[in-house]
């Protein structure tokens, strides 16, 4: 399975007990969408060493989730796979409705005006609850936009670019 195609849904905090669950930072939505018996692959820090593992269980927790998986039996196990990248592959992501986007689609995307002004690149996305924000990022500058319809007037991942309307004092 190519890299390219992995798309990280979660963090391995730490483990939670002493039977094998692990604390689980979600990235997004994803993560929770997932059932028992589906694959996830975990990836240690310098993004080398990949290991599938079988979700037999996953119950929410404060910004993320307790998970137990088939391979892992014991606290041991678990310990391992603390701070571990945890990855699926990209045609295993549900379609999402049109307008709506995955977090990686986004990442990286150029930001313009509708005048053609550069803003910069989405450098992240801040999850707040009522919108996501934008972090946009230009010569060691940002900007916070929130995504919304009234500011966000495009969204182009062919052209890799996100169009926005600015309200006055944005910039």
């Amino acid at each position: 399975m190519k890299k390219s195609c992995l798309i990280p849904v979660g963090r391995v905090v730490k483990p939670h007990g002493v039977r094998g669950s692990v604390k689980i930072l979600s990235y997004g939505e994803t993560l929770g969408q997932l059932s028992a018996g589906d694959k996830l692959i975990s990836v240690t820090s310098d993004g080398t060493t990949e290991r599938e593992i079988t979700l037999v269980g996953l119950g929410g927790y404060k910004q993320g989730y307790i998970g137990t998986f088939e391979e892992l039996k014991d606290l041991e196990q678990a310990r391992e796979m603390a701070g571990k990248e945890l990855f699926v592959p990209e045609d295993r992501l549900l379609a999402l409705p049109e307008g709506e986007y995955y977090h990686f689609q986004l990442i990286g995307l150029r930001v313009e005006t509708r005048d053609g002004e550069e803003l910069g690149s989405i450098r992240s996305i801040l999850e707040t609850g009522s919108n996501d924000v934008y972090v946009v990022e230009k010569g060691g500058k940002e900007i916070l936009i929130p995504a919304i319809e009234d500011v966000i007037v495009e969204v182009d991942l062919e052209a890799k670019k996100v169009i926005v309307d600015l309200p006055e004092g944005l910039e």
